[in-house]
């Protein structure tokens, strides 16, 4: 019972410099350059009060004072050469230094855009990119707190505590991504599709470690030190476990996890996107059917010697994104209308259904509490790794008002999210739905009133 404050300010200071233009025209046409130069200072300074600092609070812990500064220069170019009068190719590549850590990266881009005939685009391009640490990865510090389970200390609420690590390597990805676009003629005049395949290959994922993985190491260490004819409190007196990153007071009962912030991972991830419409025009208005989806080919994360498959899963247990659920396949259809002043719209959303790999003990806790609130139904439903589809229907009617008074372009619309009312699926954790894909509150009617004056 309390009162905590902070003080937190961040801040950015930018210097560039671009210089753009075309080099010279060749028969194909003119070549164009741009060049630039760029220096950036990324700042913080977090501040907490005097008893979050004393680590003084029952539940949360505590946090301690933090602050860093990181400084990057960059220097950057880009090229755009046509090849004929269907082929034209870019490419870019850009040098960044990062003065606080010692790193620094040089990443490459290049594609091309290809037209043999007015109806069709073909492309293709490749690509590495980055992503530093953030300022409270490198310098600061992070307290969550979690419900532990331990062989020796049982099941609590404690704090998992991580101070910041400078020696953080940038993260990094290769990308690549080939596809085409179609816009027929002739009788085929009005359709549009577009497909595309894309792979990403990331190195050197920045995360924090899970806590369950460090208290399970040390957990283990510590029994096989008991094994060899050790008590508990013996084996810890000794130094034996992970004392680093798992303290434990002196009848060995967990106090508190430190799991740090590291490079922890790859990823594979690829898939095709597909986006295809049919528009035409009758005597009743215009109208447009559309169809867009995502089909994913491959989720892998490698940690160490592992490799996690995540796609089609709910991903509880994912090293790079935990609780972070991704679907095989996702699928809209929308039909559009216009008439005069009048529109509308429909859109079916459709979300494939995917499964929790393990059903833990913390789930059947909260499927008794389901059982209690809402009975044996609901609390089988809830305590199934099988997580279902779900589709849902969107719509909206726009009527445009036109010039008003002093205002014009003014316009009325009325319209309604999830229209039947569709109930997410259950979820075996404590929140009973998936916020990444699902939306527990139901039908939502809505009117907005829009002009420019």
């Amino acid at each position: 019972l309390g009162r905590t404050t902070s003080d937190s300010q961040y801040r950015q200071r930018v210097i560039d410099a671009t210089i753009a233009g075309e080099l010279f025209d060749t028969n194909s046409g003119p070549i164009g350059l741009a060049v630039g130069f760029q220096r950036r200072e990324d700042s913080a300074r977090v501040v907490f009060d005097a008893t979050t600092n004393s680590a003084n609070l029952d539940f949360v812990y505590g946090q301690t004072d933090w602050n860093g500064t990181l400084t990057t220069t960059a220097l950057f170019g880009e090229i755009s050469v046509p090849f004929g009068e269907t082929l034209e190719m870019n490419a870019a590549l850009r040098w960044e230094d990062f003065d606080e850590i010692g790193e620094s990266t040089t990443d490459p881009k290049v594609s091309f855009i290809w037209r043999p005939v007015d109806s069709l685009t073909a492309r293709a391009s490749w690509g590495s990119s980055f992503r530093v640490a953030s300022l409270q990865q490198l310098f600061g510090s992070l307290t969550t707190v979690h419900n532990m389970t331990d062989a020796f200390s049982g099941t609590a609420y404690r704090a998992a505590i991580t101070e910041g690590n400078s020696s953080l390597k940038p993260e990094t990805a290769d990308m690549f991504n080939v596809g085409f676009s179609w816009i027929p003629e002739g009788s085929l005049e009005g359709v549009q599709i577009d497909l595309d395949y894309y792979d990403y290959e990331y190195e050197d994922i920045i995360g924090r470690e899970g806590f369950a993985g460090v208290l399970a190491g040390d957990e283990a260490l510590l029994n096989a030190a008991i094994a060899g004819g050790q008590t508990l409190t013996e084996a810890i007196a000794a130094g034996a476990g992970n004392r680093d990153q798992v303290v434990r007071n002196g009848a060995g009962i967990v106090v508190r996890v430190l799991p740090d912030f590291l490079n922890l991972s790859n990823a594979s991830i690829s898939g095709i996107d597909l986006q295809a419409s049919y528009s035409f025009d009758t005597d009743y208005g215009a109208f447009k059917l559309g169809l867009q989806g995502n089909y994913g080919l491959e989720y892998d994360i490698e940690t160490g010697d592992s490799t996690y498959d995540g796609l089609g899963f709910y991903n509880e247990n994912n090293p790079v994104a935990p609780r972070r659920p991704h679907p095989e396949f996702k699928i809209n259809t929308s039909l559009n209308w216009r008439m005069n002043d009048h529109s509308a719209f429909l859109a079916i959303r459709h979300v494939d259904g995917y499964t929790k790999k393990t059903l833990t003990g913390t789930d059947a806790f909260w499927r008794e509490t389901v059982r209690t609130a809402l009975g044996d139904g609901a609390a089988a439903s809830f305590y199934d790794a099988n997580i279902d589809s779900w589709t849902t229907a969107d719509v909206q009617y726009t009527y445009n008002m036109g010039e008003m008074s002093y205002v014009n372009s003014s316009a009325i619309t009325i319209g309604a999210k999830n229209l039947t009312n569709e109930e997410p699926p259950w979820v075996p954790y404590i929140t009973s739905y998936d916020p990444v894909n699902h939306d527990p509150r139901g039908r939502m009617w809505y009117v907005r009133v829009s002009a420019s004056l």
